[in-house]
């Protein structure tokens, strides 16, 4: 930890910047983004079984896998589905099929999207230097892209949810200051895709706007040419492909205000969602609010004692966390997401570890790292000791109970064949009736897709 840690040198502007002389190599950033890196991507690979890693995911077989065989590249890669586009998972799609045997194709979709979420922490690491001031709690705020234990269910190793992780880097990218041209450059490009790739992004685009106010340097005002560009694709895609709306059943704000606290802060400290339905059916939505109350208190903590940049960065990332899950409650419109209307045993049959929940729990846990940058950099000055034992303490036990708590989640893969043994089985039946079509099983639960027989033995290894 002492490789991590910094001491403390002159104020700025009341604040104390902290920088211990630590060997230049220790101090170097791109050491610590290639650390984080495989952090990350080996945590992410060992967060999931062995067996559910061959486990096709949804849309990764249903979707993306089929139109790219069927569409080729070119045609599939700006294909709408469900009223958007899908930018990075079809475009990693067409590598793995292209380039990977069929039967090792959701060995290899996990691998990257494994390496995907350690880049994307990576990212973050490096984002966040002019935001938080201590080192290791950046370290800590790149761990939030593995920790939060709901990713585990549905989200880490599929294609179809890369765009939780696009989101949780784009945020971070609508908030930092790039230093340089090239860089700036860089990220505009980074933030295009992530656009191209997760819709919900064009709740950064006031975001970027309201830094015009202050920040008209060429690095932000390329971010907003690539967000524009990218959030302006995905609304003609919207309008030209409009979303089908699975009922008309409505949903209030204090459904969604239920909806959060219970879907996307509560799994945060425990990952049974059995047992988060019965502390529901037995305390009320009062056991939510409690779970919320730690991260008030780290929020409240950065809102009084940050600086500027701080606070707006901690807004937006709760702005976000909020926008973003409320967002897809309302335009995914059905009975079982009005949560505010439930009481007593109903909660024992109300889901609690929906995907939206994960991904907003990201910007939750991300209070806590801040929260104890800002403890170090505003009282080491006057209290060090004091304000690093806080600050280690609160995100050591923070992060080692959150962690714990990943392999109370469970999997949704286990009803579904494994993916190699599904192709070789395959290949047996092809290779009787080659003008056929197999049948292949994916998660959750068995969701059936073909693929023509012609694919499955070109694309088949020996």
């Amino acid at each position: 930890m002492k490789a991590l840690e910094e001491a403390a040198s002159p104020r700025v502007d009341g604040e104390v910047l902290v920088r211990r002389r630590l060997p230049s190599v220790m101090r170097n950033e791109w050491l610590w983004s290639a650390v984080v890196l495989v952090v990350v991507t080996v945590a992410t690979w060992l967060r999931v079984s062995p067996e559910d890693q061959d486990v096709v995911w949804a849309e990764d077989g249903l979707i993306f896998l089929v139109e790219q065989l069927d569409l080729g590249t070119l045609g599939a890669l700006f294909q709408p589905y469900a009223g958007y586009q899908h930018f990075l998972p079809r475009l990693f799609a067409a590598g793995i099929v292209e380039f990977v045997p069929l039967e090792y194709f959701n060995r290899a979709v996990f691998a990257a999207c494994a390496v995907f979420a350690g880049l994307v922490a990576a990212g973050v690491f490096r984002l966040t230097r002019d935001i938080l001031r201590w080192l290791p709690a950046r370290f800590f705020m790149a761990l939030v892209t593995v920790v939060v234990p709901l990713l585990s269910l549905e989200i880490i190793g599929n294609l179809a949810d890369l765009h939780t992780y696009c989101l949780w880097l784009a945020a971070w990218i609508a908030v930092a200051k790039v230093r340089t041209k090239g860089e700036g450059v860089f990220w505009a490009a980074v933030m295009l895709i992530a656009c191209l790739t997760e819709v919900q992004a064009l709740l950064l685009i006031p975001v970027l706007l309201v830094r015009l106010f202050w920040d008209r340097s060429f690095q932000t005002l390329a971010v907003i040419v690539g967000a524009f560009i990218g959030v302006g694709a995905q609304l003609a895609t919207w309008v030209g492909f409009p979303r089908p709306m699975p009922s008309d059943a409505v949903i209030t704000a204090w459904d969604v205000v239920v909806a959060w606290l219970v879907n996307a802060v509560m799994p945060i400290w425990n990952g049974s969602s059995s047992s988060n339905t019965a502390l529901l059916a037995e305390h009320g939505v009062g056991v939510a609010f409690l779970a919320l109350l730690p991260f008030a208190v780290a929020a409240l903590t950065v809102l009084v004692f940050g600086r500027g940049p701080q606070r707006f960065a901690l807004i937006v990332l709760l702005f976000v966390s909020a926008g973003t899950f409320g967002g897809s409650l309302m335009l995914n419109p059905v009975e079982l997401f009005q949560y505010g209307s439930y009481s007593g045993d109903e909660w024992l049959s109300v889901p609690v570890n929906l995907r939206y929940g994960a991904a907003a729990a990201l910007f939750v846990l991300a209070t806590i790292p801040f929260a104890a940058s800002v403890l170090v950099t505003r009282f080491s000055a006057n209290a060090p000791v004091v304000a690093r034992s806080l600050a280690w303490a609160g995100m050591l036990a923070t992060f080692v109970f959150v962690g714990l708590q990943g392999p109370e989640v469970g999997s949704a893969k286990t009803a579904t064949d494994l993916w190699e043994p599904q192709v070789r089985s395959a290949r047996e039946q092809c290779a009787i009736t080659p003008n056929g079509a197999a049948e292949f099983e994916a998660a959750p639960g068995v969701r059936l897709f073909e693929l023509d027989c012609a694919d499955v033995m070109a694309r088949a290894g020996g």
